[in-house]
């Protein structure tokens, strides 16, 4: 077997991060309220991205998977994005968030992007 199917093998038996899959949406609390649509808003809601919303991301993908260690992060730019479309707010809401509310944000939803355990099977 390749080294680089070995390490694809090793990291799809190993423990996986705690990054659930969703499979509802998402609501998440701000500690800093931010404007959108007009209204200040304390909490944000995402609903569960589908493929066309995937697919309108174009070449960038909202988390980075790193498959020699199996570490899962957000693509900032892209998730954030993506954070836009699932919360039907403007850009400019999601780039008001404090960082802590980004990054919670952010890390939330990362679940909806990861591979189901049917994609690592062989």
């Amino acid at each position: 077997m390749p080294e680089a199917a070995k390490k694809i093998e090793q990291v799809a038996e190993a423990p996986r991060e705690k990054v659930p899959a969703l499979d509802k949406d998402v609501i998440i609390e701000l500690t800093k309220p931010v404007m959108a649509h007009g209204d200040m808003i304390k909490q944000i809601k995402f609903r569960i991205p589908t493929g066309a919303d995937l697919m309108a991301m174009g070449d960038g993908y909202p988390i980075v998977i790193d498959w020699q260690t199996g570490r899962v992060t957000p693509h900032p730019e892209v998730m954030g994005n993506m954070m836009s479309v699932l919360a039907e707010v403007p850009p400019s809401t999601i780039k008001m968030l404090s960082g802590a509310d980004f990054s919670t944000c952010a890390f939330r939803l990362m679940g909806f992007f990861t591979p189901g355990a049917q994609a690592m099977q062989s």
